[in-house]
């Protein structure tokens, strides 16, 4: 189960910039008049009118006033959305105090090792999870020529860049399948070079690197492929990576290494 804690500290820290610049506006709106505004139709056009707290009157707003009106308007928006946002900082401040996803997976995680063995989590643990994933079998497409390219747990790649992402990856504790085949609707079965997965998100992300962009041919098939995995679904930033190089610019590590820093952990 997904732990969404730090989306929600994110929505957290938005409200805050959002209460900071409605506390600003306030501030300058401070020494506006707190009158009533009613808004009426006639003729199909917006009419506006002053209200008189006490005695109810309406007084016709003159063109004049537009500016005052602005101001008083805007003004009352101000204190509305103030109140709003700071009720929902104080419930979410509330929640995210009691809110700990974890709990669920220390039900069993508490238990003896004896006692795990006598019932089925309801959730996989991260351990259990990962082993289900990395265990699924597959064929991946065949390699034309024996590459001699093996990362550190011995996974066969075809290209030197390849070898850097899959040795960064299990460097950095991502479990990944290598060309796990992939339907995508338009032109079939094709073989990402990395399907990854972020754990503490469970979800997949497909990672392809493209390493001949200067090759014109190569580049047109590429550009034809990437789009038909965005009328799939797929999207840079949302569940895919695309990496790039040339034979004047090689991949870096450092982008790698940035990847899966901001997709994968």
């Amino acid at each position: 189960m997904q732990d969404l804690k730090e989306d929600m500290k994110a929505q957290l820290k938005e409200l805050d910039e959002l209460i900071s610049k409605s506390n600003k506006n306030l501030l300058k709106l401070k020494n506006i008049p707190d009158r009533g505004i009613v808004v009426s139709k006639s003729n199909g056009y917006d009419q506006y009118y002053w209200v008189d707290r006490v005695s109810g009157k309406r007084t016709y707003a003159k063109a004049d006033e537009l500016n005052i009106l602005r101001n008083v308007a805007q003004q009352k928006y101000e204190h509305a959305v103030s109140t709003k946002l700071n009720n929902l900082k104080k419930e979410l401040d509330k929640f995210l105090k009691a809110y700990d996803i974890s709990e669920i997976n220390n039900v069993y995680t508490h238990m003896s090792k004896a006692r795990q063995l006598l019932v089925s989590p309801i959730i996989d643990t991260e351990e259990i999870f990962v082993k289900k994933w990395e265990s699924v079998s597959y064929e991946s497409s065949e390699f034309m020529k024996d590459f001699e390219f093996y990362s550190g747990k011995g996974i066969k790649v075809r290209s030197k860049s390849e070898l850097i992402i899959a040795n960064t990856l299990e460097q950095c504790g991502v479990p990944y399948r290598y060309e796990y085949p992939l339907y995508l609707k338009g032109i079939g079965t094709v073989y990402p070079d990395f399907t990854c997965l972020n754990i503490n998100k469970r979800k997949e992300i497909v990672w392809e690197h493209f390493g001949m962009m200067d090759n014109i041919a190569y580049s047109n098939k590429n550009i034809a492929k990437i789009q038909a995995y965005n009328q799939n679904g797929f999207f840079p930033g949302k569940n895919m990576i695309m990496t790039f190089e040339t034979s004047q610019n090689a991949i870096s590590s450092n982008i790698i290494q940035n990847m899966i820093k901001e997709f994968l952990q």
